[in-house]
């Protein structure tokens, strides 16, 4: 019952789904290289889609990236918050010495 409730919270669909359309994204990209080679090499406006693509490369893969860390189970292990020694101990006020003006005779 513990492994259940261990697997339900890991995003197995989502990782397969995001991997799926990262991988119909580069299949794409080499399939129509022809085109893509045209159109992004054309100027002016045409040079906002490699930085689109850029873009949603990397959102898609990087979901991807994230589900299949969270379903290995590697993540961010969190410790609980300890105070800093600094913190605990009592602050002593120390007198400085003050700046005195002197003249030399």
């Amino acid at each position: 019952m513990a492994r259940q409730q261990e697997e339900a919270g890991r995003p197995v669909g989502k990782m397969v789904l995001f991997g799926a359309i990262t991988a119909g994204l580069y299949g794409a990209v080499f399939a129509h290289s022809d085109w893509v080679m045209e159109h992004f090499t054309r100027g002016a406006w045409y040079a906002a889609l490699p930085v689109a693509t850029v873009f949603l490369f990397s959102f898609v893969h990087g979901a991807f990236a994230s589900h299949l860390w969270s379903v290995l189970g590697v993540g961010v292990s969190r410790k609980p918050a300890q105070p800093s020694p600094r913190k605990t101990r009592r602050l002593v006020r120390r007198r400085r010495p003050q700046p005195q003006l002197r003249l030399n005779a």
